[in-house]
């Protein structure tokens, strides 16, 4: 039997050679080839988990982020980071400076790998990130209302009323005469120690928890009374001298002529 074969080559980008042969009962075989022996296998290895992923606040709107290099049978590209499970960088080292949060506010980050046929690791363990808070710098509004009384003739009793602050009122400031002499903090204040029939002027300025002072109150003054008059009476005289004296007779009256022995 008249056998024929026809060898046909054809030539592929990739050097790939089709052999097709033909025989008399038009029978057909094919094979592939890279000039070098079999076709290289696709890479689907995903590199391994990072690790030892670390977080620290940067200020009241930032974040930074560092972890250890994953390991590939071919290589690593890129990583995935996500904030509270959204993807937010595609970092190609080992650190990332978040940018743009919030102040006071928790975050949670993972980071992933990626090779260069696409693979991703699985997420690593998460790590949270707690914003700073911003500086506070608003003072409180300045108390109003300051009244005084004297409260005998060695004290001064104080009220006025609260100051408000956008976080928070912790205490007050009393001047006495521009002195500073207590820090109640309660909206009134008891001062003692003076002096009889003296007149001492107060102030008072309100602060916060970051130390802001508002500015001081109006004053107001206040006159302590002399001190009541005394119920006893030191009395001296010059020594009479008589044969017969035998002692002294003293007598006292509220009035002229309305006399009491005593």
């Amino acid at each position: 039997m008249l056998r024929m074969k026809v060898l046909l080559l054809l030539a592929v980008t990739t050097t790939t050679v089709l052999l097709a042969g033909c025989s008399g009962v038009g029978g057909a075989e094919t094979s592939t080839s890279n000039g070098a022996g079999t076709t290289p296998s696709v890479d689907t290895t995903p590199p391994s988990t990072p690790t030892g992923l670390t977080g620290a606040a940067a200020g009241s709107t930032g974040a930074s982020l560092s972890w250890s290099a994953s390991t590939d049978n071919v290589g690593v590209t890129a990583y995935i980071l996500l904030r509270n499970g959204v993807q937010v960088a595609t970092p190609s080292t080992t650190s990332f400076a978040d940018t743009g949060l919030s102040a006071a506010t928790t975050y949670s980050y993972t980071v992933a790998a990626r090779d260069a046929a696409g693979n991703l690791s699985p997420n690593s363990a998460s790590v949270s990130v707690t914003t700073a808070s911003v500086a506070d710098t608003t003072a409180p509004s300045t108390p109003t209302g300051l009244t005084g009384a004297a409260a005998g003739s060695t004290g001064a009793n104080l009220s006025w009323s609260a100051s408000t602050d956008n976080v928070g009122v912790t205490g007050y400031i009393v001047r006495r005469n521009g002195v500073q002499v207590a820090t109640p903090a309660t909206t009134s204040f008891a001062d003692t120690g003076l002096s009889a029939a003296t007149t001492y002027s107060y102030t008072v300025a309100a602060r916060d928890a970051a130390g802001n002072l508002s500015p001081n109150s109006t004053s107001v003054s206040v006159t302590t009374p002399p001190p009541p008059p005394s119920n006893s009476a030191s009395l001296a005289w010059d020594a009479v001298t008589a044969p017969t004296l035998s002692g002294y007779r003293v007598y006292f009256g509220t009035a002229p002529g309305t006399y009491l022995q005593s």
